[in-house]
This record gives C-alpha cells, structure tokens and sequence, in this order.
C-alpha cells in the first residue's frame, strides 16, 4: 500500500483556483481604490465638492449682507464683498489713489491719480484732488467791460461746473475746483459757489474820472474772497500745491495792478504758478484813472477738481498710495 494513502494535501487544480480567486480579488480591490468610482476618486471629488460648497455658502451670506445693507440706504451687488486691504479711517493726507472718472478722452482711459487732499477723519470728510491738471481752460473771452464783469463774476461757478463733470457716481458725491469752500454735508459741497456777494466800488487816486456812462463809482463786481485759503494751507503743508504747472484757484480778487495809485481798480481769479505759489492778478478787467477799462487776458490756465468720496460705500482694495504707480484702488 501507498505511504501517501490516507494523508491529506492540496491538489494542482485547488491551487490554481485559488491563485485565480486571489487575483479576482486584488482586481476588485483595486477598481474599488483608484478606478473610476474608486475610493480615491471619491475623496478626491468629495474635497471639491466641500470647496464649492464652502464658496457657495460664502457667496449667498455676502448676498444676504448686500441686501441687508441695501435696506439701510446702502447698494446691492451680487458680487462677494472684496476684503479690504486697509481702512478708509487709515487713509493719510497725501497718500495716491486712483480714481476713474468715467470720462475716457482723461488720464488712463478715464483713470487719474489723485492724492488725498482731506482725510476720513477730517471735519470735510474723504476728499481727493487731482495730481495734475485735467484740462486747460479759458475763463471768457470778449472784449467789452460786461463780458470782462461776466467772466469776473461767474468764475467761481463756472471752475466748479468744469469740475463737476469729473464726478463718477458709482464712488463719488460731488466735486469742485480747488479754492472754492470744502465743507460738506453728507459729502455735498454746500458753500461751494459762494462768493463776498456784495458789488465793489472802484477808490482809486482821487482824479480819476469815471467811464463814460458811469454814474457812480459801483463796478457790479464781486469783492474779494478768502475762500482759498483752507486748501491752500492743506495743500502747502503737505507738498501738494505745487503740481509742474499753473491751475485756477476758485476764488476771486480786487486790488492794485502794480501802481500806487490803483486801488481797486483790478478784478481778477487768483491761480497757483509752479514754484511761485498764488498770483493775485491774472485779471478779467481792470480801470485806470482815466477811465479807461482794459480787459484781460483770457488765457488757459488748468484745472484741478476735488472729489467728495463716499466714504461709507467704497473700499481700498488694492495698492499701497506710496506712488503713482502703486496708488491704492477704488473697489465697493
């Protein structure tokens, strides 16, 4: 008899069928692990589904606080609030900002580089003003004393009108030519046209004869006015006055035109000339003593508006205003 009989083993064909089953099983392992509906896959899509749940969550709570704000006198926007990189109340005199105006034929497509003229935290609010001039203008042109008087008188409302077209509404309250009164209510300049209101008379040396149709020494121009000042003070303090060229000031003037025995007999629209600071006498029209009135010269001097931001809708959202070219940007 056989030693082997009665002993048990594996046979040839049990083994082959195992190794088959093993390997059955390590395929389904590994289609259940990195296929595609593995395991991996899975996680791998379960991660980004959490990603744009989170995104979603994001958006919908920034939708929900725009409307929230909207019910409170603020804007709507379906678009995520942006996280500002520094706060308006931070904002120094002097820092850059851009600022776009909405008007295309100006700076870059519309885009200037203003300097923060009056801080958040200031009594006239956020205020910026244009580095540079924006455009030349001529006050008038005529050549008779009434169109001189008109020009004399309508100076300071017409600069402010001329600025008020750089106003963006989108970031901007109202705007006004530099010179002119900088207090605001609820951003909106409201002294800005204002002038002394009262006529001046003309005193000068005491044989001076009156224009022919003059009955008495009354011009119908407006005296003088202070209204510069704050911005010029503002301005000088913190090396803003000065920008490579002459600009309007929104203010006005009587006074002498370089002769003793003038008084005031010359009706002018003070500017700021580079490097000299403000000149008194670049005049509509003036009087000597014989009654001869000369108008002046309506050249082109240029014009740089203030903006009125609003401060309690937009947002610093880029830049870091140390430079024209890293000038912080506008965002809401």
């Amino acid at each position: 008899m056989n030693e082997l009989n009665g002993k048990k083993g594996i046979t040839l064909i049990a083994l082959v069928i195992t190794i088959i089953i093993l390997l059955i099983l390590v395929g389904v392992t590994i289609n259940l692990t990195i296929g595609e509906h593995g395991i991996f896959n899975i996680a791998k899509e379960a991660g980004k589904n959490y990603i744009n749940a989170q995104e979603y969550e994001k958006t919908e709570i920034d939708k929900l606080f725009n409307k929230i704000q909207n019910i409170n006198g603020g804007t709507e926007s379906d678009a995520p609030s942006i996280k500002p990189i520094i706060a308006l109340e931070d904002l120094k005199t002097g820092d850059y900002i851009k600022y776009d105006t909405g008007k295309s034929e100006v700076g870059d497509n519309g885009v200037i580089i203003c300097r923060v003229l009056y801080p958040t935290t200031s009594e006239y609010g956020l205020q910026i003003i244009s580095d540079k001039n924006v455009k030349e203008i001529a006050l008038g042109t005529g050549n008779t004393w009434e169109e001189g008087k008109s020009a004399y008188n309508n100076a300071i409302e017409n600069l402010n009108n001329e600025a008020e077209a750089y106003i963006n509404t989108e970031y901007a309250y109202d705007a006004r030519c530099v010179g002119s009164i900088p207090t605001v209510i609820d951003g909106i300049f409201v002294d800005k046209d204002k002038h002394n209101g009262e006529a001046g008379t003309i005193s000068i040396s005491s044989n001076y004869t009156l224009p022919t149709g003059w009955e008495s020494r009354d011009t119908g121009c407006y005296k003088s006015d202070t209204n510069y000042k704050t911005d010029e003070a503002q301005m000088k303090n913190f090396g803003l006055l000065y920008n490579g060229s002459s600009y309007w000031l929104a203010s006005i003037r009587t006074g002498m035109a370089g002769n003793e025995t003038y008084m005031e007999n010359s009706f002018s629209v003070r500017t700021i000339l580079h490097n000299y600071g403000v000149y008194e006498n670049t005049y509509c029209l003036r009087v000597d003593n014989t009654g001869n009135c000369t108008i002046g010269p309506f050249y082109k001097n240029g014009i740089r508006p203030c903006i009125s931001l609003k401060s309690d809708i937009i947002k610093i959202i880029s830049g870091d205003g140390t430079s024209d070219n890293t000038a912080y940007v506008i965002g809401k």
